[in-house]
């Protein structure tokens, strides 16, 4: 089920997402070249480009869960989006790669993907319980300055 009041918090870091991974797909996909000089050269490149989606997915995951006050299916969801943009990507682009590659291409980005929601998840959870202290403790702190003002000097 869908939450209707984070609709446009969605929508937003949903289409912000798209635009970075797309972006990061573009980019790195000159490295593409490397990867056919030798063995050592695509498992560097591959877990690479894996550990910047695993980041990448984790941090949004986190930020965007930072507020909310239960758990949320959305880190999985920019999973699919970041992982998947650059598996579209690699079907498109003509890499001249056999099929190997592409097999183990997709492999790690689909893991890295899953590990990077996964550990979103939880460091969003963290930041839940971090950002639900701060907004206490800020209002009791207002509640003090409130009862300091409405207390009458004689």
């Amino acid at each position: 089920m869908i939450d209707t009041e984070q609709l446009p918090r969605m929508s937003f870091y949903l289409s912000g997402v798209m635009l970075i991974s797309g972006a990061f797909t573009i980019f790195s996909s000159e490295l593409y070249p490397y990867v056919l000089q030798s063995w050592l050269h695509s498992i560097g490149i591959f877990l690479g480009l894996g550990l910047v989606y695993l980041n990448m997915i984790r941090v949004i995951s986190r930020r965007y869960m930072r507020r909310l006050d239960r758990h949320s299916r959305m880190p999985w969801l920019f999973s699919g989006v970041i992982g998947g943009i650059p598996l579209i990507w690699i079907s498109i682009y003509d890499t001249a790669w056999p099929l190997s590659y592409h097999l183990l291409y997709a492999g790690i980005i689909i893991l890295f993907s899953a590990l990077g929601a996964l550990l979103g998840h939880r460091s969003g959870l963290k930041a839940q319980v971090e950002f639900q202290d701060q907004l206490r403790r800020y209002m009791e702190r207002l509640k003090a300055q409130e009862a300091e003002k409405t207390i009458p000097s004689s």
